[in-house]
């Protein structure tokens, strides 16, 4: 018989792959950085859920915040030279 916790987990999973691949299919950048942040506060969770605390700890940090961070940056300071 399957547990509460097990069920939990499976859904978080699930959530953590769809958000991954949501964050992929973005055309917008921003969209796509802020969606990995979301998808990084999941698995935050997971990771605490799965007795990891140490682990959980620095996936929000470094997921939540460094990575999205680092990304809105790289965005900000490159430019496009279109054809008009």
């Amino acid at each position: 018989m399957i547990d509460a916790f097990m069920v939990i987990s499976y859904i978080m999973v699930v959530g953590i792959t769809v958000g991954a691949v949501a964050a992929l299919l973005q055309k917008d950048l921003l969209r796509a950085a802020f969606i990995t942040g979301a998808e990084s506060v999941a698995l935050a969770f997971l990771f605490h859920a799965l007795l990891a605390p140490d682990l959980g700890l620095t996936q929000a940090i470094v997921g939540t915040v460094l990575l999205p961070g680092i990304i809105i940056i790289a965005i900000f300071k490159t430019r496009r030279h279109e054809e008009e």
